[in-house]
């Protein structure tokens, strides 16, 4: 029974090019068997390629529409094999740039082009206290960093002739394997091994930096940390990270910020909590009380009969808010301090108040005390 290749990427005759380039992409990510957890995905890939590499070439087509095979009288025997997407403009990072990957060893190893690029970005982390974090600070830190070589000038020999395209990779940095498979020719990218991805060869290298461009040295940077930041962030800085001699630029610096533990102080977000003491008479009576923080003295008022563990709000008053022109809140926890010991006065006054309570029980135990 002859194939349906209109079925099978579920288009038409009447569909354009454009449109059977769209139904190979939406099934190419649904069943390409890396990828998909479809139990036929092996053999419904190899359907749909089949199925495009005969609708995407015009002749095959034309050949197909007439014969109900793609090739002539004596029908269709490819199945597929060798079969890429690129050759029919198809943008095969498109397809799978939503898996991760940028490009993809079934079809060649993607669309990338160029020498490979080195990871210059570095990682540091410093320890700020929460007054910095209040106010926004400064710090001065110790890198050890590629810098680009005072001898060569970053290029890696000491003449511009001494430096050569490499004659393996044609100066791309790797190197592209063509394997046989149930899937088709599949190509695969790997870095060349005999310039190591760099795609230059050095005749004559430097003598101070031995090709590189770079040398490992020891400097400080100022970072500027801002109002608000939050212990466990990290700060993109631009430009203090490693020197790449192939792209003659400086990667970044990840700086993760950590916050010290305050002694008087307990963080969450951008709120604040403390405890403050007060006696039993400011509970009773009310207060108004000063505290202070940071760079202010606030004054908080204590109600008439505050209990122990009451937290009063402070709205506004806490840490700023990272990137936003506003603060958090500051909690209070009142505590309310019982003295361990009284004179005879005070314990007389106690007892006359005592029996304005009206609790006979309780006065005839306080009196067998005080005895």
């Amino acid at each position: 029974m002859a194939k349906n290749y209109y079925e099978t990427l579920g288009v038409d005759k009447s569909s354009s090019k454009e449109d059977i380039k769209k139904a190979y992409k939406k099934l190419a990510r649904k069943y390409h068997p890396d990828v998909s957890q479809e139990d036929n995905a092996e053999q419904k890939f190899k359907e749909i390629n089949e199925a495009a590499a005969v609708l995407l070439d015009d002749q095959k087509k034309q050949q197909y529409d007439t014969y109900g095979t793609a090739g002539g009288p004596q029908g269709f025997s490819g199945g597929g094999q060798g079969f890429d997407p690129r050759d029919f403009g198809i943008n095969i990072d498109d397809i799978f740039e939503s898996f991760g990957f940028g490009g993809f060893g079934g079809f060649g190893g993607g669309s990338s082009r160029g020498r490979q690029r080195k990871d210059t970005s570095i990682q540091e982390q410093v320890e700020i206290s929460l007054e910095d974090v209040y106010y926004g600070v400064e710090k001065e830190i110790n890198i050890t960093v590629d810098e680009i070589c005072s001898e060569c000038s970053g290029k890696g020999a000491k003449n511009s002739k001494d430096v050569q395209t490499c004659s393996t990779c044609n100066g791309s940095g790797y190197i592209i394997e063509t394997q046989r498979s149930i899937l088709g020719a599949i190509r695969t990218q790997r870095t060349c091994p005999k310039c190591g991805g760099e795609g230059e060869q050095i005749s004559n290298p430097c003598s101070k930096c031995g090709g590189e461009g770079t040398q490992r040295e020891k400097k400080s940077v100022t970072i500027k940390i801002p109002k608000g930041i939050e212990s466990g962030v990290t700060l993109k800085i631009k430009g203090k990270g490693n020197y790449d001699r192939q792209t003659s630029d400086y990667g970044d610096l990840y700086l993760r910020v950590f916050v010290k533990k305050h002694k008087k102080y307990d963080v969450e977000g951008s709120d604040l909590y403390t405890t403050f003491d007060i006696n039993f008479v400011q509970a009773i009576l009310g207060d108004e009380v000063e505290l202070k923080h940071f760079d202010k003295t606030l004054g908080i008022k204590i109600p008439q009969g505050t209990q122990s563990g009451t937290v009063l709000r402070l709205k506004g008053k806490g840490l700023p808010l990272f990137n936003y022109n506003s603060n958090g809140d500051f909690y209070v926890k009142i505590n309310v301090e019982i003295p361990s010991k009284t004179t005879k006065e005070q314990k007389e006054i106690l007892m006359n108040y005592a029996k304005t309570l009206k609790d006979k029980s309780l006065i005839d135990r306080l009196k067998g005390l005080f005895r």
